[in-house]
């Protein structure tokens, strides 16, 4: 006999968020480590991965939706005018980019530039987490 997963409730966000929350921490720790492997593909999408986990998590628990990775913007945005702070218009370039970069020949990635990257994705997400608490209200 098999053992299978153990299904989310549907009624609790509040599980949802903090399993977002966490992958995104683990992506973004993960992406450092392929980054110093010359892993510069892996690097940039895990960076990415941390960036969309955590607006999941803020979608979440705002009532938002983000489904498609369209949507990532729409998040990024409304979390911008929660947060009245502008940063966020260029952290979500940032976390474009480094989705691009995945489809970008490696002759053409600079290991440099994603280390930057990547240390603006621990901002955004940083900035992000707050937004993440459920109102209990």
């Amino acid at each position: 006999m098999t053992q299978s997963s153990p299904i989310e409730p549907f009624n609790e966000p509040e599980v949802a968020i903090a399993d977002y929350r966490q992958q995104a921490r683990e992506f973004l720790h993960k992406s450092h480590q392929y980054l110093a492997d010359g892993d510069l593909h892996q690097a940039s999408e895990k960076g990415w991965g941390a960036a969309a986990w955590m607006a999941k998590a803020v979608a979440e628990a705002n009532g938002w939706e983000y489904e498609r990775h369209p949507q990532f913007n729409v998040v990024l945005n409304n979390a911008r005018r929660a947060t009245a702070d502008a940063r966020l218009l260029g952290l979500a370039g940032i976390a474009n980019d480094l989705h691009g970069n995945f489809y970008t020949r490696r002759r053409f990635l600079d290991p440099e530039s994603i280390a930057l990257s990547l240390g603006q994705m621990e901002l955004l997400l940083n900035i992000l987490e707050p937004l993440t608490e459920v109102s209990t209200t």
